[in-house]
């Protein structure tokens, strides 16, 4: 069986559905024992669907100096990018940075400095969160039982106060998964409001301070409240993301 380096060549190819029979087979072979390798696989599939997805967007390919630059906001598993007292403790992102450095490359998203490189490979790679997870949940569920939410959230160690849904507002909480981050997890609670999907990751006992970001047509909230650091990712429609933040920030917790 091949191992994760030769699986690395052939990643890319493979999830473009350019490669051999022979080598998709192996492939797949490797990917259905190494979960890593398999959630790189996932998020690759994702971010393209993203790209392909807001195509018509795109009038023209990212300069080779811009790509270069994302190149360099990926984390690296060996060192890994903290910074003392925020909440940007970047996790260790080496099967999933790719994906992330392709929406910010072909999104042409460009910020300065190493830190701020660093947080938009970060929410970059919520971006594919948000995309994988309402993939492979889909639409049209009905909402969830808060306290039922936060039982599960608690068996999994994670101590999260959830905004419920909203009959006022037709804010509908339909689903709650954890997400890897920095060698532990974090809650992601998906929402629905007017047919648009909303993902909200919530890190417990972190801070970081306001902030819009926009990749691909899609925007970003961050903000931090009683001792959790939220990211909201939506569509990029400012009146319906005012909304959503309004609620939750404003839930009785």
């Amino acid at each position: 069986m091949k191992n994760c380096a030769d699986i690395d060549r052939l990643m890319t190819p493979y999830v473009d559905g350019e490669v051999a029979a022979a080598d998709r087979q192996a492939v797949e072979a490797h990917l259905a024992d190494c979960p890593p390798c398999r959630a790189r696989a996932e998020a690759e599939r994702a971010a393209r669907r993203i790209v392909r997805s807001r195509a018509s967007t795109l009038t023209r390919p990212a300069p080779a100096a811009l790509r270069a630059r994302c190149v360099g906001a990926a984390p690296s598993s060996r060192t890994p990018a903290r910074r003392t007292g925020d909440w940007l403790r970047v996790r260790r992102w080496v099967p999933l940075s790719l994906a992330a450095t392709l929406l910010l490359a072909v999104g042409g998203v460009f910020v300065v400095g190493q830190q701020a490189r660093l947080e938009a490979a970060f929410v970059a790679q919520l971006v594919i969160d948000h995309e994988k997870c309402f993939t492979e949940f889909g639409t049209g569920h009905p909402p969830l039982d808060a306290a039922q939410v936060e039982a599960r959230l608690a068996a999994l160690g994670l101590d999260v106060s959830v905004p419920t849904s909203d009959d006022d507002t037709q804010i509908e909480l339909v689903e709650v998964r954890s997400c890897d981050y920095d060698g532990g997890r974090m809650a992601h609670l998906l929402y629905q409001m007017d047919g648009e999907s909303f993902s909200m990751f919530v890190i417990s006992e972190a801070w970081h301070a306001e902030k819009t970001l926009e990749i691909l047509g899609l925007q970003e909230r961050l903000w931090s409240d009683d001792g959790e650091a939220c990211v909201l990712v939506g569509p990029n429609d400012a009146v319906a993301m005012d909304k959503v933040v309004a609620y939750v920030r404003a839930y009785e917790r």
